[in-house]
């Protein structure tokens, strides 16, 4: 299974869920993509590439690099569909962690193209739907004028990941369509639901209950359901667990959101 970003950016995504852009129109020029290689080159690209984004604690020197790998891999191997997902990944965290907003938006961007290839390559494939989903989310993370059409796209992608493999990266399906339902107006506006968010987050943690990030959105999922003490209890988990092993960088993220929401959770 393969080991992922750091906490989601769908902080300020779609709260207004606002703008008439469409993610069906998402597309990379020739211009945008690195030149193919042979397939023999491409293949060590790949190995190479996947290498890197493995390496612990990750940070966005080593992930640019993996990402340039993975992603020249897979414009040679367009019918491999670990290729595909496993570049839309590490763009996904790209999209998330750089700080200049040009270099997110076209990493997402990238990687919704290649994410939704995969998709094409394999219908029945989790990863497929899981980082198209992640990558249209950060790109409306960006460019708000995706809003309305992003919620449709991964709520629809995210649905179909927990048809298709619900425990997938440690629950994530269930864990992101939670925060979805969070972060979102009700409707008729959205698909905004906090005690829809909850009950999938809770999910969450029943699959995986040692997983300190189910328990990150969990706390969040008890606040706006008016459960402080609750969430203050899971922002614990948090702050006390062991850094996960394939997910160094990652966990010191999680611990920075939880002791911010511990301090909004304590002010009168």
């Amino acid at each position: 299974m393969a080991s992922r970003r750091a906490v989601l950016l769908l902080g300020a995504l779609i709260v207004a869920a606002c703008g008439c852009s469409s993610v069906g129109n998402v597309h990379t020029t020739d211009s945008q993509q690195p030149l193919a290689l042979t397939t023999e080159e491409a293949q060590k690209a790949h190995t190479d590439g996947l290498a890197l984004y493995n390496q612990q604690p990750r940070g966005l020197a080593s992930v640019s690099t993996a990402a340039r790998l993975l992603e020249q891999a897979a414009r040679t191997l367009r019918d491999d569909y670990d290729a595909q997902w496993q570049a839309a990944q590490a763009l996904a965290f790209l999209a998330e962690n750089e700080t200049r907003e040009e270099f997110r938006k076209e990493a997402a961007r990238r990687g919704v193209v290649l994410a939704r290839q995969a998709r094409a390559l394999k219908t029945d494939g989790v990863e497929g739907c899981y980082w198209y989903a992640l990558n249209v989310g950060l790109l409306a993370d960006v460019d708000r004028s995706y809003g309305l059409s992003a919620v449709g796209e991964m709520e629809t992608a995210l649905k179909r990941a927990i048809e298709l493999d619900e425990r997938y990266d440690l629950a994530g399906p269930p864990r992101i369509l939670g925060i979805l339902h969070l972060r979102t107006p009700p409707p008729p506006t959205s698909v905004g639901s906090s005690r829809k968010g909850l009950r999938l987050l809770q999910h969450a943690v029943e699959l995986f209950p040692d997983y300190p990030e189910n328990y990150l959105y969990l706390a969040e999922a008890l606040r706006d359901n008016d459960r402080a003490d609750e969430a203050k209890e899971a922002l614990r988990k948090v702050l006390e667990a062991k850094p996960w092993p394939d997910q160094q960088f990652e966990s010191q993220q999680w611990k920075t959101e939880a002791l911010k929401l511990r301090d909004r959770l304590d002010k009168p």
